[in-house]
This record gives structure tokens, C-alpha cells and sequence, in this order.
């Protein structure tokens, strides 16, 4: 390990391992593609490769305290705030996935939405990093949306003022419904599933009712005479 790299190893918690852990392995290619002059070019090169290869491994090892908030691997030494969430330790995290699910509900409690945030997460079932994202973004523009309908006619404000305070917020629910149907479709991946099935109607004909499943909304067109 390369003393600039020990001395920021040895720093604690507060460093990216996940970001140490990407340079090592880039550097142990560097190592392995490196052109050399002779054999004890190539042993030292052979070397450096095995070192850095091992240093990737280790700093990829998660932290001692660990644990699963809600579907996001934490680490408990970072994240004290929210100590009251933490449980059930995960059991295949990595420093890189828990860097970057810290990373995350950092920003979402900068936005002050960390509860409807994970909440969101959770409702939606969110099984990966970009689901994850898109509702802590549709938390924060819900947050804000709302926000700015609770200034609207609050009084001592030009009329002026109000309709743009209005027109804002209108578009923060619009940009809001927009990402929910995104999420649908990163969940069903654009697939829209069609059943069709004949019943019997009142008349003692058949009708043919096509319905979309899979979160689209029914549509039914039925046929008499069929």
C-alpha cells in the first residue's frame, strides 16, 4: 500500500474507500500493462499488481458496523443522525454501495425529506440504486411543490407575486406526476402486459375485454356479437 494511501486509510470512516478502492485497481493495471526493460522490471511490476490487487480487496470490505436502514447499506459510525433507523446487519454489502447509499440520504436530509424520502423508497419498492434515486427526487419536488402552495394567498403578497408562487408549485406537481410515471416504467421496463378475455354479457352475447395490467391504467373496448 502506498503511504499516501495509508495515511488516508488510516483517517477513519470519513474516507471514500469505495473511490481508494477503484484507484488501486486502476493502478495494479497500470502495474500489469506496464512495458519493461528486463525480468526484474517485470518482477517488480508483477509485484506492484499483486499489492494493489490486494488493497482493492481489502478496502472493498465493508465497515465493522454496517447495517441495513430501510434498504440502504449505511455505515452506523457516519451516520449518528439517524442512529434510531439502523437494523439488520446486510449481508453482502461492499464499502462502494455503502459510500453510496450514504451519499444519498445525506442529500435527501439536506433537502430536509429523509423520512418521506426512505418512506417513498419503501411504498415503491425500490430494488436498486436508480429507483432509489428517482423517489428521494419526487420526495424533495413533492416537498417543494407543497411549500409553495402553502404561500399561496397567505395574504401581504402582490397578486402578481401569488400567481407565480402558483405557477411554480403547479409545475413542481407536474414535474412530480411526470417522474412517477417514470419510475412505473424503470419498474416494468416500458412493457405494458395485455389479458383479453370473453365474457358473457346480459344480452346472452360474448364480449371481448382487453385490459392492461402491470401499472397502466385499464382501457376496455368491448366487441358485441363475438
Amino acid at each position: 500500500m502506498t503511504q499516501t494511501l495509508k495515511a488516508q486509510f488510516r483517517q477513519g470512516p470519513s474516507v471514500d474507500r469505495g473511490e481508494l478502492s477503484i484507484q488501486a485497481n486502476l493502478n495494479a493495471e497500470r502495474a500489469r500493462v506496464k512495458r519493461t526493460e528486463n525480468f526484474n522490471e517485470k518482477v517488480s511490476n508483477n509485484m506492484d499488481e499483486r499489492l494493489e490487487r490486494l488493497q482493492a480487496e481489502t478496502l472493498l470490505k465493508p465497515p465493522e458496523q454496517t447495517v441495513n436502514v430501510s434498504g440502504e447499506a449505511a455505515d452506523l459510525q457516519n451516520l449518528g443522525f439517524i442512529s434510531g433507523w439502523l437494523v439488520d446487519t446486510l449481508e453482502n454489502p461492499n464499502s462502494i454501495s455503502v459510500d453510496a447509499s450514504e451519499q444519498r440520504m445525506r442529500l435527501a436530509a439536506g433537502a430536509g425529506v429523509l423520512q418521506s424520502a426512505v418512506d417513498a423508497a419503501n411504498s415503491a419498492q425500490a430494488v436498486n440504486s436508480l429507483e432509489k434515486m428517482l423517489c428521494h427526487q419526487l420526495s424533495a419536488v413533492h416537498s417543494a411543490g407543497m411549500k409553495l402552495v402553502g404561500r399561496v394567498g397567505g395574504g401581504g403578497m402582490p397578486p402578481v407575486e401569488e400567481a407565480r408562487l402558483a405557477n411554480a408549485a403547479a409545475r413542481m406537481m407536474q414535474i412530480f406526476q411526470e417522474g412517477v410515471l417514470t419510475l412505473q416504467k424503470l419498474k416494468t421496463g416500458g412493457r405494458q402486459t395485455m389479458i383479453v378475455q370473453h365474457v358473457q354479457v346480459s344480452d346472452g352475447g360474448n364480449a371481448l375485454v382487453a385490459a392492461s395490467v402491470n401499472g397502466v391504467s385499464p382501457s376496455r373496448r368491448a366487441f358485441q356479437g363475438m
